[in-house]
């Protein structure tokens, strides 16, 4: 799936180890679109492609990205997450 906008916010790198012992880094961002009734999604960026991220709050992006959908560690909720594959500027 491909999203097309403008960031909104770019979040700070976090850092995690899994449980097998390898190190991951993570880092959201926000496009918002700029039609008349603008949309936002929020977009995890995960290990290479979060480290190497160097676009700009205001510039125009398009977004590739991977929709799924877990459910809570209680489980009584799902909630849907977007793992973005690709960056590009337009």
């Amino acid at each position: 799936m491909d999203f097309t906008g403008f960031i909104k916010h770019i979040g700070q790198i976090e850092q995690f180890d899994t449980k097998d012992g390898r190190v991951c880094h993570t880092r959201d961002i926000v496009l918002e679109t700029d039609e008349q009734y603008p949309r936002s999604a929020c977009v995890t960026l995960r290990n290479d492609l979060a480290q190497s991220f160097n676009l700009n709050i205001g510039q125009r992006a398009n977004v590739s990205f991977d929709l799924y959908a877990r459910l809570n560690k209680e489980g009584t909720r799902y909630f849907n997450q977007l793992t973005a594959w690709r960056v590009t500027p337009c």
